[in-house]
């Protein structure tokens, strides 16, 4: 049976609200009528409040931008930070490549002391600048295989009971867009109980002809069945709408004279909506894929937000 969840982070932000509103966080989650949460756990020290009774997945950190570090391009990381004191603060000050991969096992450790059935791990990279002029300096075969070394030095650390799921995005690495890299990618993952969590956004923000719903569906569902065999890694979806094709076709393909978190964000979100689906066109995808966890990883600024959008697109799903 399909385990619908909402996305979660025990930030102190979210815990205020919370006690606000005069609910505990499986207070909220009954309320919403779902499962549990997909938890986004980025940090290396344990969580001050532990929901491992609500937790059903767990995402783990994710850096944008990394090859650099893993491939030991001095030159460019010194250009790409202003001094070595971000450097350091963008790696958990980690030094070097086995210090870094000791602050993923950090990582992994907090996610699993929550009790997930299974962790998410993004396979991209794309840096501040390569996000506005989409000129990118690896090709999504240079990702997968950094990707899959970096996941094989530690895989390790993670249960096996535990399956780890690996997440498609729209920048160079697990695209989900051509079957090949995909079968390129896993033939080099060397553990077993791994999968795919397919984010519908995401997928949609690679192609920028999408112009409602409908065609968005298709396109996910026709990319699926291109997939084969390796479909059946597909365990989980994020779900949420991401019609976002026009913005990208126009924006100025140039770097912002002032390149700071805000305008990130800001570019960021324009492109991946993490909207509700408003039509039942959505029902195909579930069809298609049947998956064990569906995440309903709607973008949200309160709980009220959130229990606004959810029942938007649940209602479309059933």
């Amino acid at each position: 049976m399909t385990k619908h969840l909402v996305n979660f982070c025990a930030i102190d932000w979210y815990e205020k609200e919370l006690a606000e509103r005069g609910q505990s966080l499986a207070d909220y989650i009954n309320q919403l009528g779902v499962d549990g949460v997909e938890q986004f756990v980025y940090t290396v020290e344990p969580n001050k409040n532990s929901y491992s009774d609500l937790t059903v997945g767990v995402h783990l950190n994710y850096w944008p931008y990394w090859m650099d570090f893993w491939l030991k391009k001095a030159k460019r990381l010194k250009q790409y930070f202003r001094n070595i004191h971000e450097r350091n603060q963008y790696f958990h000050d980690a030094l070097s490549c086995e210090e870094w991969l000791s602050v993923i096992r950090r990582n992994i450790n907090v996610a699993i002391a929550e009790k997930p059935e299974y962790l998410v791990w993004h396979v991209a990279e794309a840096n501040n600048e390569e996000i506005f002029t989409y000129q990118f300096n690896y090709s999504d075969r240079e990702v997968l295989q950094a990707s899959a070394d970096v996941f094989n030095s530690i895989a390790d650390e993670i249960p096996a009971g535990t399956t780890v799921l690996f997440e498609n995005l729209w920048w160079p690495g697990l695209r989900l867009t051509d079957v090949r890299n995909v079968k390129f990618f896993f033939d080099r993952i060397k553990r077993d109980n791994v999968g795919i969590m397919l984010d519908t956004g995401h997928l949609m923000n690679t192609n920028l002809r999408l112009k409602n719903e409908a065609d968005a569906v298709d396109f996910v569902c026709r990319t699926y069945e291109k997939l084969g065999d390796y479909g059946k890694l597909v365990k989980g979806l994020h779900l949420s709408c991401s019609l976002s094709g026009s913005y990208q076709r126009n924006f100025n393909r140039q770097v912002p004279d002032k390149l700071d978190y805000e305008q990130v964000w800001r570019h960021v979100t324009q492109i991946d909506r993490h909207q509700p689906f408003e039509t039942e066109a959505v029902k195909r995808i579930l069809e298609a894929v049947q998956p064990e966890y569906i995440v309903h990883e709607l973008a949200f600024d309160s709980m009220d937000d959130l229990a606004n959008k959810l029942p938007i697109q649940m209602k479309n799903i059933r």
